[in-house]
């Protein structure tokens, strides 16, 4: 085997390409990805902005004329439907990305048990990535349409679905090996992110019945403050895909090409 090796590297070059000097780099996954997903929180708080600063008499108008001050993320997004649209399909891809990941992730990291559970909550977020896209393109639609409406539940439910199970996920992988640092960093992120997120779900749906039912003054404002809060409770949720993925690369080599390392 040793004289192999000798005289391997006694060979000749072949082609002009085996007297270059072989290029390589990597390009880390995490960082770019948790940018990526930032984009929705970040045109979220945009279009709240925008909405109160300079259309506010109509995105807080209610039906029943209550006195209200606080648009819903609907109005605000209505109001900035083109920045939506954009930020949407700009966040897509991100999205679709981080749902392939966490699908590889699962099937390598979590215990047999689990695992087909993982990879279902990947695909709830596929889905979920697939109603924000939607209510990108149709951010117009009044609230009370029918479509509007159908958005709102599939993006309400996929939401809350993956935001239970991809935690539920998280405390499995962790309870599996050595925790580090930003192991419990990223565990305590996300547990005040899952507590105030259904906190103010639950706070929300309350005072969206109130309104419905007395159309008390402030009430709409609260679930308004309540869905903005929630929404970007979630969307913050996804960008720590950081810290699942901060040791993954994307390895470049000139004879072997573009390949994914280690989840």
């Amino acid at each position: 085997m040793k004289h192999f090796v000798e005289d391997q590297a006694k060979l000749l070059p072949s082609s002009i390409k085996d007297l270059q000097a072989r290029r390589h780099f990597r390009i880390p996954v995490g960082p770019p990805l948790a940018l990526g997903l930032l984009q929705m929180p970040v045109g979220m708080a945009y279009n709240l902005v925008m909405a109160i600063t300079t259309d506010f008499q109509s995105t807080t108008y209610t039906s029943c004329h209550a006195f209200n001050i606080f648009p819903t993320t609907s109005a605000a997004a209505k109001s900035q439907h083109k920045v939506w649209a954009l930020v949407c399909w700009l966040e897509f891809p991100f999205l679709m990305a981080s749902a392939w990941l966490h699908i590889r992730f699962y099937r390598r990291n979590l215990p047999r048990p689990v695992r087909s559970f993982g990879c279902l909550m990947a695909i709830v977020m596929a889905v979920s990535s697939f109603s924000m896209l939607l209510w990108g393109n149709f951010a117009q639609e009044d609230g009370d349409s029918l479509l509007h409406i159908a958005i709102a539940l599939s993006l309400f439910g996929s939401c809350a679905i993956y935001m239970a199970g991809s935690f539920v996920c998280a405390k499995y992988y962790m309870r599996e090996r050595s925790r580090q640092m930003h192991d419990e960093l990223s565990l305590r992120l996300k547990s005040g992110l899952v507590l105030t997120y259904y906190t103010w779900v639950v706070i929300m749906w309350i005072f969206y019945f109130v309104h419905q039912k007395f159309c008390l003054p402030l009430a709409y404002s609260v679930f308004g403050i309540g869905e903005f809060i929630s929404c970007e409770c979630f969307f913050i949720y996804l960008s720590t895909v950081y810290f699942d993925f901060y040791h993954v690369y994307i390895y470049y080599d000139q004879r072997l090409g573009f390949f994914l390392s280690e989840l």
